[in-house]
């Protein structure tokens, strides 16, 4: 699977305006989307692949990744690396990155990082205007804990007012998990509209969903899939 280009999902985009007119982007692509490292496995290789016309110039940076209240938080790290920190690569061309562990000692709970490989701008062509748009994705990198554990999930339903319900899921594992294909219904079957978008939950984070309500629902299911595996929870709605 391959993270494709400008304006989809897992890719946060920084732009630099050159006057008004045109916009333009270099388009390139990366596999895998995620990676994980272990003592016996400390170095993660990814493709990256220039898919435009024109030589595109990327630059690499790790960071540490934790969670609070829902929202991430990123912080410098030295912990992995990653090379060749800065690479050109031709058009139709493509570029190995490697991810590697400094750190051997395995934790009693996961340790996460993000690498953002991002555009290097070039020079804008003399005479030409217009918006010019660079790419940076973003990949999860996870260092597996010591002991490999199945997930341990709390799920909760509250009711902030009479036409929402808060939901929310807590990770008591010591590994991440991967929501996606996240489905509510009511206990009659009634489906709810929440939010399609899959989500990373770290070890002791959690994350919030705010759907519709009536008042009338007293218990809600909620399905999801964890890297495939179906994840089921059902929910009385509680006062807040």
């Amino acid at each position: 699977m391959a993270i494709r280009s400008v304006c989809q999902a897992a890719c946060s985009l920084a732009l630099f305006l050159a006057g008004v007119g045109s916009c333009t982007a270099a388009t390139f692509q990366i596999s895998p989307v995620t990676a994980s490292l272990s003592t016996g496995h400390r170095i993660a290789a990814f493709v990256v692949r220039n898919t435009s016309d024109k030589a595109t110039t990327i630059q690499l940076r790790t960071v540490s990744w934790s969670q609070a209240n829902g929202e991430d938080a990123f912080a410098s790290t030295q912990e992995i690396l990653a090379t060749p920190p800065i690479s050109t690569i031709p058009p139709g061309g493509r570029q190995i990155v490697r991810v590697g562990i400094l750190h051997e000692q395995p934790d009693r709970t996961e340790r996460a990082y993000r690498l953002f490989v991002r555009e290097v701008p070039s020079a804008p062509t003399t005479g030409k205007t217009g918006l010019r748009v660079v790419l940076e994705m973003s990949l999860p990198i996870f260092v597996e804990p010591a002991v490999m554990d199945s997930p341990r999930l709390s799920w909760s339903a509250t009711r902030p007012d009479d036409r929402h319900v808060r939901i929310q899921v807590r990770n008591e594992g010591t590994r991440h998990v991967h929501l996606a294909h996240v489905q509510l219904q009511a206990a009659h079957g009634q489906k709810l509209p929440i939010s399609p978008d899959p989500a990373y939950v770290l070890p002791g984070s959690s994350h919030t969903w705010l759907v519709d309500a009536p008042v009338t629902m007293q218990a809600l299911t909620l399905t999801a899939t964890n890297d495939g595996s179906l994840l089921q929870a059902q929910m009385a709605i509680a006062s807040q």
